[in-house]
C-alpha cells in the first residue's frame, strides 16, 4: 500500500461523514497484531456508529446543523490528506488519519452535534433522497 492509497482512503473516509472510519482503519492497519485490532474496535464504538434501524426524520435545525459542517469538515480533510501524501511512512500516514478522525469529532462536537447524529445524517444524505433534497435546499439558501 502506498501513502497516496492511504491518503484516497482517507478522503473516502471523510466523504463518507466518518461512517467508515473504523472499517478502513482495520483494512489498512494489516496484521499488526491484537492490540491494535482492540484499539480500532474501541475507536468504532467511540465514534458512535449509527444504528442500521435508525429513523431518517431530522428537524431542519438539524440538517442546518450539518451543512454548516461541511465547510469545517472539508477543512479538516483536505489539511490531513494533504499532510497523509506527504508522510513519511505508513505509521505516520495512519497516526495523521487518527489525529484527523479525532480532530473531526471535536469539530463536530463543538458545533453541538454528536458524532452519531452526523453519521446519522450523512447515511441518509446518501441513501434517501428526500433528505438529500432537504440539506441541498438548506445548503443553496
Amino acid at each position: 500500500m502506498t501513502l497516496k492509497t492511504t491518503a484516497s482512503a482517507l478522503s473516502l473516509t471523510f466523504a463518507m461523514g466518518l461512517a467508515a472510519a473504523p472499517a478502513l482503519a482495520q483494512e489498512y492497519g494489516g496484521g499488526e497484531g491484537q492490540q491494535q485490532q482492540q484499539d480500532q474496535q474501541q475507536q468504532q464504538q467511540d465514534m458512535g456508529q449509527p444504528e442500521q434501524q435508525q429513523q431518517a426524520d431530522f428537524s431542519d435545525e438539524e440538517l442546518m446543523k450539518f451543512v454548516e459542517l461541511q465547510d469545517k469538515i472539508g477543512e479538516v480533510r483536505d489539511d490531513y490528506v494533504s499532510r497523509i501524501e506527504g508522510a513519511d511512512s505508513e505509521d505516520q500516514a495512519r497516526e495523521l488519519q487518527q489525529e484527523a478522525q479525532t480532530e473531526m469529532v471535536q469539530v463536530i462536537e463543538e458545533a453541538g452535534m454528536d458524532v452519531q447524529e452526523y453519521n446519522a445524517i450523512a447515511v441518509a444524505y446518501n441513501s434517501d433522497p428526500s433528505i438529500q433534497e432537504r440539506v441541498d435546499e438548506l445548503s443553496s439558501s
